[in-house]
Order: structure tokens, then C-alpha cells, then sequence
């Protein structure tokens, strides 16, 4: 069963951002400057509500929920229920980081490129 939490590296196509400004590896062609260092390209960018934790900056473990829980599962050990409630179980979202939001590129056809690139290199993981 496939689950959007361990996937959410998989939706990245940033490698940091500043303000309104993203830099991406993804279309650059792989030129140094004079210390060696990749130049990346530059996407000029806003924000959108996180797509993983739907803005919450944070997700359950899904270690601990991926295949499901029953009504069972919190009838059986009430402390279990009472942690997963009150969120101990929760981990910083992978994509956003605590954020809430990640960046989005400016211009479709940016955002559509992106987007191809990253479903051309994404390998599903085995389970």
C-alpha cells in the first residue's frame, strides 16, 4: 500500500529557497562557478499550502498508522489512543519541514516542467 508520507521526498524539486526566489538542480546545465560549486538555476516562486500534511507542518509516523487502525486498536490499549490523540506519535513533515507550505514555481510552463521532470525520475518504492 503506497502512502503519500513516505513519498514526500519524492515531490521536491527545490534544493533551498529564499523569499521568492527557489534554486533547483533540475534543467540547470550542471556548470561550476570559479569555487567548484554547482550553479543552480533560480525559479522565481510563491507558496502553497503544503500538499503531504494538508498545512499542519507535521504528520503521524506512519510507522505507526500506514496499514490502518481499528476501533479495536484504541479499545484495546487506551494509553496507545490517548498518545496517538494527542499527537506523540507525530513526526515533522517530510516535504514542508514544519513549514506549512512549500514553494511553487511562478509560471506554468515552470511548474509543468518541473513537475515532468520529477515523474520521469521518481522510482516507486518497494515494499
Amino acid at each position: 500500500m503506497s502512502d503519500i508520507r513516505d513519498q514526500a521526498q519524492s515531490y521536491k524539486w527545490w534544493t533551498h529557497y529564499s523569499s521568492f526566489t527557489a534554486y533547483t538542480d533540475i534543467g540547470s546545465d550542471f556548470s561550476v562557478d570559479d569555487d567548484g560549486e554547482p550553479i543552480q538555476r533560480k525559479v522565481s516562486i510563491h507558496y502553497v499550502v503544503c500538499p503531504v500534511c494538508n498545512g499542519r507542518g507535521e504528520f503521524v509516523n506512519p510507522d505507526i498508522d500506514r496499514q490502518g487502525l481499528s476501533r479495536e486498536d484504541f479499545d484495546q490499549d487506551p494509553d496507545f489512543a490517548e498518545d496517538y490523540r494527542a499527537g506523540r506519535f507525530n513526526i515533522p513533515c517530510g516535504l514542508c519541514h514544519g513549514n506549512n507550505v512549500i514553494p511553487e514555481a511562478n509560471r506554468k510552463e515552470e511548474r509543468e516542467e518541473l513537475e515532468a521532470a520529477l515523474y520521469e525520475a521518481y522510482e516507486p518504492p518497494e515494499y
